[in-house]
């Protein structure tokens, strides 16, 4: 041929071999596309978090699919360089119908997430089912041997696809409202009502901020503030993963007080509204005796929430030189905080509840990333109160009991950490790397904080409550 087209597509001018321009941009998009599964492929098997059983679906997505997709695309890359088109011909339709399994199946399990953002994977697989085309045109009629493989890959991948988006679905709520203290308590209240009050004041050192219920105590050298009220920092509509939803949607709403009333005791009674949520309460007393201050707080949730991020309890300390705390199931041990590195880096350091009973104190081993060295160990029933008394170089300073933390906790396991941790956690740390820093313990009965991942999972409906202690230790 002295110019013309030669068996591969290629045009020929004399002796010099040009390749058209669409097929150089066929070559260049598959390129692309295999390269980007291969990186991604390659991510998820190092970030994901690991260590699931057998049963659960993150072993199967976390382990085996990863490198599935690495070893396809590096076998399509072969091929491609080596223009193995008989080759490519069946394998490249099961890219397509990947994604468009993972696309429907994403609109059936998270409908409401998924109804901005559908377009976008829809139209990466129709991309790479549109460009499929080409082999099949080029190479020549198929047996029926090759198109039933064809068929019989593409359905695989439309499975495996499909089967990843439900993986993402939130685990069926595990958590134990109790009930109790409800807002509608406090409308016959003694006393009388006082809704334009300020800070309430329990002597010089303790106050409480009615805006939001949180309490601040000075415990000489500490300044320990406390936020009782069940919130949610981060939440999704229907369970899909907070990434894929808008910043502006995902934070839960703040509590807004609409009543505060004294009591017989010398109390406060307060009761909030969060929209969309449901009523919280909270009552306030202190012990001039013990010099204590005792929380009841209790938040109602009309509906299932998901949620990434929440606070149970939040707790915050200042003042101190070297905090350490000590957890009531593991007494005589103390543990250092420090500043995790996020996402790599310092060690976090958390505690748990699992399904057995037993609390663990445990060390990452990069971040938040598993696998987890367990410090020390100890039993929390559900009726035991957890006690974190709180040390400044190893002199303890002060005490705080949470009465319904252990009985209310989720102790399924966590699809973002792995390695049998639960969805429930006791993480502390440090605001910087000064002994000395703002040191915050942050408190979730479900949530997923801990590990790798966006996942959301869910605080049943009903009555959360929160009975908190704050007493010094002389």
């Amino acid at each position: 041929m002295a110019e013309g087209q030669d068996l591969k597509g290629t045009r020929t001018e004399g002796s010099v071999t040009r390749e058209p321009v669409g097929s150089w941009l066929w070559r260049l998009w598959w390129l692309a596309v295999m390269t980007a599964h291969l990186l991604l492929g390659a991510a998820w098997w190092f970030l994901a978090p690991g260590g699931f059983p057998l049963d659960h679906p993150r072993f199967w997505t976390n382990d085996l699919v990863p490198i599935a997709i690495v070893g396809l695309a590096v076998l399509c890359l072969w091929f491609l360089h080596r223009e193995r088109m008989e080759r490519l011909r069946p394998i490249l339709p099961a890219w397509a119908a990947a994604w468009a399994g993972l696309t429907l199946a994403l609109v059936w399990t998270f409908p409401i997430t998924m109804a901005r953002i559908w377009p976008v994977p829809a139209a990466l697989a129709l991309a790479m089912g549109l460009s499929a085309i080409g082999p099949w045109r080029r190479g020549g009629p198929a047996d029926r041997r090759v198109l039933a493989g064809s068929l019989a890959i593409g359905v695989a991948a439309a499975i495996a696809g499909a089967g990843f988006a439900i993986s993402l679905r939130p685990p069926a709520a595990g958590t134990h409202p109790i009930g109790g203290m409800e807002a509608t308590d406090f409308r016959n209240p003694a006393g009388s009502n006082l809704p334009d009050a300020g800070a309430i004041r329990f002597g010089s050192d303790i106050m409480v901020q009615p805006s939001d219920g949180t309490l601040m105590a000075r415990i000489a050298p500490l300044t320990v503030s406390v936020q009782p009220l069940l919130r949610f920092v981060s939440r999704s509509q229907d369970g899909a993963p907070v990434v894929l939803v808008p910043a502006a949607m995902r934070e839960g709403p703040e509590p807004r007080v609409h009543r505060i009333s004294r009591a017989d005791d010398g109390g406060y009674l307060l009761s909030y509204n969060l929209k969309g949520q449901g009523p919280a309460s909270l009552r306030a007393a202190f012990d001039p005796n013990a010099r204590s201050i005792a929380l009841d707080a209790a938040s109602t949730l009309d509906r299932p929430v998901f949620s990434h991020l929440n606070a149970y309890c939040d707790i915050e300390v200042r003042g101190h030189h070297r905090l350490s705390l000590e957890f009531s199931p593991c007494p005589g041990s103390l543990f250092g905080l420090v500043r995790p590195g996020i996402p790599f880096g310092r060690p976090a350091l958390f505690a748990y509840v699992r399904a057995d009973r037993t609390i663990l104190v445990v060390e990452a081993t990069n971040g938040e990333k598993g696998p987890f060295q367990a410090l020390d160990r100890g039993r929390l029933d559900p009726s035991d109160p957890l006690t974190i008394t709180l040390h400044d170089q190893g002199r303890p300073v002060a005490r705080l009991t949470l009465d319904d933390f252990a009985a209310q906790a989720d102790t399924t396991l966590s699809p973002t950490a792995g390695w049998g941790v639960p969805v429930n956690a006791i993480e502390f740390a440090l605001a910087d790397d000064r002994p000395s820093a703002t040191a915050s313990i942050f408190i979730t009965l479900a949530g997923t904080s801990v590990g790798r991942g966006w996942d959301c999972v869910t605080h049943r409906a009903g009555t959360y409550r929160n009975r908190i202690r704050l007493a010094p230790l002389r």
